[in-house]
This record gives C-alpha cells, structure tokens and sequence, in this order.
C-alpha cells in the first residue's frame, strides 16, 4: 500500500535557507549600520556650560559627554532598550534632562542647559523609545525620519 498520500512531501530547502534570521557578521555589520544613524544630538548651551555637553540618540544607545576641559569628557553610553525613565525640567528658555537606566537607577544622568525645545525632543524621543520597547516593537525597519516623527508623538504627553 504505497500511495501518493502516504510520501512524505518534497521540501523546498531554498526557501527554508532564505527565510532564517540573519546571524554572525552579517547581523553584526547590519546593528553597527543602523547604531550610526543619529536620531538626535544636542549641546548645552555655550555660556552657561564654559566646554558644551552633548547628547547623542541613535537607534541603539543614548550617548551622554560631560565635557571637563578643552578634549576631556566623560562619556556614557547606555541600550535604549536599559533606558527605564525621562523626565524634563523646562523653563522660558533652557530646560533639562534626567534619565534613570537599569545600570545608573540610583544614581540619575543629567544633562542641563540645554535649549528648552532640546529637552523636550529629547525626553518625547526617550519616552516614545521606552514605550515602544515596553509593547515590544520593532523600529529596526522603520525609516529614520519616520521614526523620529513616530517616536516623538508617542511620547508627547496631553499637556505637552
């Protein structure tokens, strides 16, 4: 009894190879490609900040440089996916940023004199991020200007 019923059905195993999930280098060089598109950046403001800090998000990390001196910083990177909360401080003109992550929760990053509409950016950007990382979205495939244009209004607040 050797029916057509009863073989077992060819496999495509050019399609099978096509759809695994990209591993090794290949995904490598991918992450390291979009970790390089800037989502935003910003520096305190000359006067108030005699060496400028700046604040950097791309798609993978939030960047912070506190400037000490003429070429000296300190500088701390964190994953988006570790950011756990924003908060901004605005006034008529400047405003700051505090964020807590996994890694600092006791002990919050700032970034001050910043201008008032930066601070804001940057914590609509941030919360937008947390927001979608907490439901589990995936951005990587999201254009860059519609994901900033799509990350900022999630995170604006009703009374923003």
């Amino acid at each position: 009894n050797n029916s057509e019923s009863d073989k077992p059905a060819a496999v495509d195993t050019d399609s099978s190879i096509d759809s695994k999930p990209e591993t090794g280098p290949a995904k490598l060089i991918d992450l390291t490609q979009k970790a390089q598109e800037i989502l935003f950046q910003a520096n305190t403001v000359f006067p108030f900040m005699l060496f400028p800090d700046t604040v950097t998000l791309d798609r993978e990390k939030l960047t912070i440089a506190n400037r000490l001196f003429f070429r000296v910083a300190k500088i701390t990177s964190v994953a988006i996916a570790d950011v756990l909360s924003v908060e901004a401080d605005v006034g008529p003109f400047f405003g700051s940023v505090h964020m807590t992550s996994r890694y600092f929760f006791t002990n919050a990053k700032s970034v001050k004199f910043l201008s008032r509409g930066n601070a804001v950016k940057l914590q609509r950007l941030l919360q937008g991020y947390i927001i979608a990382h907490e439901r589990e979205v995936d951005c990587t495939s999201i254009d860059t200007k519609d994901l900033v244009v799509l990350l900022n209004d999630l995170g604006q607040g009703s009374s923003d």
